[in-house]
């Protein structure tokens, strides 16, 4: 997972980490943010804010015309963050354990 994403972030308290993140991007044209996670003893600190934003400004994310993300329950903090919700496309996927031949 980490040798496939173009950026990696970490946060740490001491020795613990406490928030993550990883995109990958084209460098030109797409980008898109995974795993974006804060401990939960985090939460309402701005640490996730400071991982989004460390991520779209590292050269490899900021020079792509669009990023994307994925949220299950993330929506109202990543509109905070100036993403917008995209009626236009679809989120599609395969699950390879499910079409094995």
């Amino acid at each position: 997972m980490l040798q496939g994403s173009d950026v990696v972030m970490s946060a740490w308290c001491s020795n613990q980490l406490v928030g993550f993140g990883r995109a990958t991007s084209d460098g030109v044209f797409r980008a898109v943010l995974w795993d974006v996670v804060v401990h939960r003893a985090m939460h309402g600190k701005g640490l996730g804010t400071q991982l989004v934003k460390g991520l779209l400004t590292d050269p490899k994310v900021a020079n792509a015309e669009r990023v994307y993300l994925m949220t299950t329950e993330g929506v109202k903090f990543y509109e905070k963050l100036g993403f917008e919700r995209c009626s236009t496309q679809h989120l599609m996927r395969l699950d390879h354990d499910n079409h094995k031949n």
